[in-house]
């Protein structure tokens, strides 16, 4: 009877744990397509197509944390593997966020160094 347990046990780990991924199989990791210029040596040309390019994938980041939070909300609080799903939705949403601030400062730097020249 014990071993049966265990089967069962197992069997509903490896269940919760696909469920999860693909739960956040739809949010597609956005990559920044473009290298920020030297501000202190760009173009203005240079210096808008890096804007335009930065706006598009701050517009896609904001859709995958979007995408993120609307798949975690599909998913019951009461579900049995809630806590690791969300665990895991926040790791990945908080890595995001840290990634988007990092290439939001290296923006801001190359805009101060063109401002600069």
């Amino acid at each position: 009877m014990k071993s049966i347990k265990s089967i069962i046990f197992v069997l509903l780990l490896i269940g919760s744990l696909s469920y999860g991924q693909f739960a956040f199989s739809d949010c597609l990791y956005p990559k920044m397509k473009m290298d920020i210029p030297n501000g202190s040596t760009a173009t203005m040309e240079e210096m808008v197509a890096a804007q335009n390019n930065f706006k598009g994938y701050n517009a896609d980041m904001n859709a995958y944390l979007a995408c993120l939070d609307d798949e975690l909300s599909k998913i019951s609080q009461d579900f049995e593997g809630y806590a690791d799903i969300k665990s895991h939705s926040d790791s990945k949403y908080n890595a995001a966020v840290e990634q988007l601030q990092e290439a939001a400062e290296e923006w801001n730097e190359a805009v101060r160094g063109y401002k600069a020249q």
